[in-house]
């Protein structure tokens, strides 16, 4: 949302799951990857070989398996062509970090993308390799979109996982606990405590987070009575 708005709102952005993805990747597609990235011959006949031996009831050639410690990076592979088809294929958007500016045109973590872009691309990719985009867990602000959600102007990090987000909203929730407690702590020690008297003080003349942080809540969660862990979990 705020890289959309440094662009003047202009950013079209999908939120990309892929359905069982693990289950649908099929074998002979992870080493025709894995072949493609010329890394060293032990590497390529340590990993057919495992994947070989992969076993429940019957020999599987579809699916990489749950649990597994190299099964992230072995999808990561497989969605290697896809990302590379995409930088080739549309203009960078800048995106702001704390050390740099990074120009992309997507991110890309294990299954979940994130598309600065049409999305055809990441729809046709998925169809050859018989990937499924998850269309109930995948999220988008550009009308014309038919394989995502539409999300109106809200920040998806923070909703619940049930409405689409990334289940945030219980972390912001708990930090916020954390610093009220602590500044509790603080205001009812500084009597008896050199120490948090000192960080107290300092705290309310530079008026930072902390020192306020009754203040905010108040107002971000419009509470009227006094602001506390109970009314803070009710708002």
């Amino acid at each position: 949302i705020a890289l959309n708005k440094e662009y003047g709102n202009n950013i079209k952005a999908t939120w990309i799951d892929v359905k069982k993805a693990y289950d649908s990747i099929d074998h002979a597609y992870l080493t025709q990857c894995i072949e493609n990235l010329n890394l060293p011959d032990w590497t390529l006949k340590f990993i057919k070989v495992i994947i070989s031996k992969w076993r429940i009831d019957i020999s599987i050639d579809r699916v990489i398996l749950q649990g597994y410690s190299l099964s992230p990076l072995l999808f990561v592979l497989c969605m290697d062509p896809l990302s590379r088809k995409l930088n080739e294929k549309y203009t960078s958007v800048a995106v702001q970090t704390d050390a740099e500016s990074l120009l992309t045109v997507h991110l890309l973590f294990i299954d979940d993308l994130k598309l600065f872009a049409k999305n055809n691309e990441a729809k046709e990719f998925s169809k050859v390799i018989e990937l499924e985009i998850n269309k109930e867990k995948s999220a988008t602000n550009d009308t014309c979109c038919d394989t995502a959600t539409l999300l109106e102007g809200i920040s998806r990090l923070y909703l619940t996982r049930t409405e689409l987000g990334r289940g945030l909203h219980s972390v912001e929730l708990r930090s916020e606990h954390m610093l009220l407690q602590f500044f509790d702590c603080l205001e009812k020690s500084k009597e008896i405590s050199i120490r948090r008297a000192a960080i107290s003080r300092v705290e309310n003349n530079n008026k930072t987070h902390l020192a306020l942080i009754k203040g905010f809540l108040k107002v971000n969660y419009r509470l009227v009575e006094e602001v506390t862990k109970k009314s803070l979990e009710e708002a």
